[in-house]
């Protein structure tokens, strides 16, 4: 990666008039529903009345149009097509008044009716279409939709961690349980606009058909339209969004074929197009990552396993960094691009290369320290959050856990003026990797301490190993108790800063993440742990609640709607509520759970859905439990008389 370096000279002259780019990706959830169930639309009912579209008077379908809602214009093209005949005016009125439609769903994004309109529109009349809008600005459309289908996505997984909740609760009646969230929905919508760009809608050829892979333009149904750079753009980005890069890759190798070959393809290359390919091919999106636990667990999560084939994809198939050593491109580069590289320093555990490359483009040393020009706010290499975030990941990821803290804190001091710093999602990120760095299980900690000990067998079981006098289990115990302080330390630092720090936002993931450690029961005084937290969830309820009735919950109002963060605490609270119950219930303080319910519960509701709980399903179990600890204590009590008897029987 020398010549990266010397490639990058040029970035110091970038002309801050050059238009930004950005990117977003994410990975959605694969769950399967129809188009049709993405609104619900007004019916319209088709008659054969003699007054027809072509009698109407422009002003009557202008005024019509104004007034029909969203969704009730997308009914009335679809019908349109019903007529035999429309006069040039009126054509020429409806597409204008089409048009301005898209225009007015655009400003106030209500992206689901666009998307919905420009899919209906392109079945019926893509020729029409082009004509009307022009391919560039379809094209500009679906990129801002390929991003709100991102941002569907984002939400729904910020909700994950409430819907775990729920279904730990076992808790059926929710409303928020009942949230249908189909990210795949808009993902078909936009590949079949961008099929019916290709083929006849009438056919059923599809550019992921196993004949067109390697020509999408062998078909005896096509329209004519050929994709544009911005059109391998949207799907390379939308494939990678989904997760699907083996999809991806196969739309870059297309470009290369249809822009100037294999040796000549970097000429039509984009900054953006170079971001895309750096984060598919060479590991630069830590999304895509697979998720991997010390030698101590066996956490393993690989967020690619359940959207492609793995097998089918490898890295650098299409790609090698010769491809983009041409100086020329370098001052054109984006942010972007440049954290995707820092990514790809990270993946592969290169650290000090990540660090040269930092000081190199922002001036900051491996100790965090200024040596170089610090850019200016209006530079578009002016650090953001999401570099900071990625900065952070990647360093974490190799194992560098506080430092990686220490480091992203001294930059950010330096780089102080970031637009829409949001704290939030980088402690999200911090909590991840904490729970990740500091994760334990007691038979991948034991198989670790023998192999550090040089114990001959390491096969050996624990209850074995304990009667083996070579084995120290001493020092596993002492091992054991360094783990479980280190990890309550970490999560100790950090929630502290979370829960006092006015400037980080409630967060279901950090809120969720943190209960599940309570559960571990490695703190130092459980009980006051687990009020603590309700306390910091009891304060954030009352600091986002608002009434179900107001009208800025709903959101036909004119506005986005408040999120509902009062329903999403509320049911945290419950779990946390129920798991101090039960830590009270398992260690004998079953006469504490009624004034526990009583007083900490939020309102009358909850309290008698807590007492249900307790009396239909918890009791039973915290009755056994006592009976067989006072069993077992009535056994050891039996033993000891036992031993006392036989020593003074011994001394007579």
């Amino acid at each position: 990666m020398q010549s990266v370096f010397r490639a990058n000279k040029h970035v110091a002259s970038i002309s801050k008039t050059l238009r930004p780019y950005s990117t977003i990706a994410i990975s959605p959830n694969e769950d399967v529903a129809s188009v049709n169930d993405v609104f619900k639309s007004s019916p319209v009912t088709t008659t054969t009345s003699t007054t027809t579209t072509d009698q109407m008077s422009n002003s009557q379908i202008k005024t019509i149009l104004q007034n029909l809602p969203s969704a009730r214009l997308i009914d009335s093209y679809r019908t349109s097509s019903l007529h035999a005949t429309v006069s040039p005016d009126v054509e020429t009125t409806r597409n204008y008044q089409i048009r301005q439609e898209l225009i007015k769903l655009r400003e106030e994004r209500n992206y689901n009716n666009l998307l919905a309109l420009l899919q209906i529109w392109s079945a019926r009349d893509i020729d029409n279409m082009v004509e009307v809008l022009g391919h560039d600005v379809i094209s500009d459309y679906l990129t801002e939709l390929i991003s709100f289908g991102h941002l569907a996505v984002h939400q729904h997984y910020n909700l994950n961690p409430i819907l775990k909740s729920l279904k730990l609760q076992k808790n059926e009646t929710t409303r928020i349980k009942s949230r249908r969230f189909t990210p795949r929905e808009k993902n078909f919508q936009i590949r079949t606009i961008y099929k019916n760009l290709i083929y006849n809608s009438s056919s059923k050829d599809f550019f992921y058909d196993l004949e067109r892979r390697q020509d999408i333009y062998k078909s005896e149904n096509l329209t004519g339209y050929k994709l544009t750079i911005k059109d391998f753009e949207n799907l390379i980005q939308l494939e990678l969004n989904n997760f699907k890069l083996d999809n991806a890759s196969r739309w870059f190798k297309l470009f290369r074929k249809y822009f100037g070959g294999n040796d000549g393809f970097q000429k039509f290359m984009t900054p953006k197009l170079w971001q895309l390919v750096f984060q598919l091919e060479a590991n630069g999106e830590n999304k895509h990552w697979v998720l991997k636990g010390t030698e101590l667990s066996m956490y393993k999560v690989n967020p690619l396993s359940d959207a492609m084939n793995v097998k089918k994809f490898k890295k650098f198939s299409n790609f090698s960094f010769s491809d983009f050593q041409d100086e020329s491109i370098w001052p054109d580069l984006t942010l972007d691009f440049h954290g995707a590289v820092v990514q790809h320093f990270g993946y592969n555990g290169n650290l000090s290369q990540l660090k040269k490359y930092v000081q190199f483009i922002w001036g900051v040393d491996e100790s965090g320290k200024l040596v170089g020009k610090k850019l200016n706010p209006d530079d578009r290499l002016y650090p953001d959050m999401n570099l900071l975030k990625n900065l952070f990941v990647s360093l974490s990821y190799s194992g560098e856990f506080f430092s990686a803290i220490k480091y992203v804190n001294d930059f950010q001091a330096i780089y102080d003026s970031i637009k829409g710093y949001n704290p939030k999602v980088f402690w999200e990120r911090v909590f991840n990797r904490a729970h990740i760095t500091t994760l334990y299980d007691e038979e991948c900690a034991f198989k670790y301490f023998l192999k550090q000990s040089n114990y001959s067998n390491i096969s050996i079981n624990l209850d074995d190993a304990q009667k083996d006098v070579n084995f120290d289990y001493e020092g596993y115990l002492q091992f054991m108790e360094k783990l479980k302080t280190e990890r309550r330390n970490v999560f100790g630092q950090i929630w502290k800063i979370v829960d006092n720090e006015n400037e980080i936002a409630y967060s279901n993931y950090i809120y969720k993440t943190y209960l599940n450690y309570l559960k571990e029961e490695i703190e130092e005084n459980v009980e006051q742990s687990y009020f603590n937290y309700l306390s910091s969830l009891l304060k954030q309820y009352h600091f986002y609640y608002t009434d179900p009735a107001s009208f800025t919950r709903k959101s036909e109002s004119g506005f986005t709607p408040t999120p509902k963060y009062d329903e999403f605490i509320r049911v945290l609270y419950n779990e946390a509520i129920r798991a101090l119950i039960d830590y009270k219930g398992m260690n004998l303080l079953i006469g504490q759970i009624e004034p526990l319910i009583e007083k900490w519960s939020i309102d009358e509701e909850m309290k008698q859905e807590l007492h249900e709980w307790v009396n239909e399903e918890r009791m039973i179990i915290y009755k056994e439990n006592l009976e067989t600890k006072r069993a077992e204590y009535m056994n050891n009590l039996m033993e000891q008389d036992s031993e006392e008897d036989d020593k003074f029987l011994s001394l007579l």
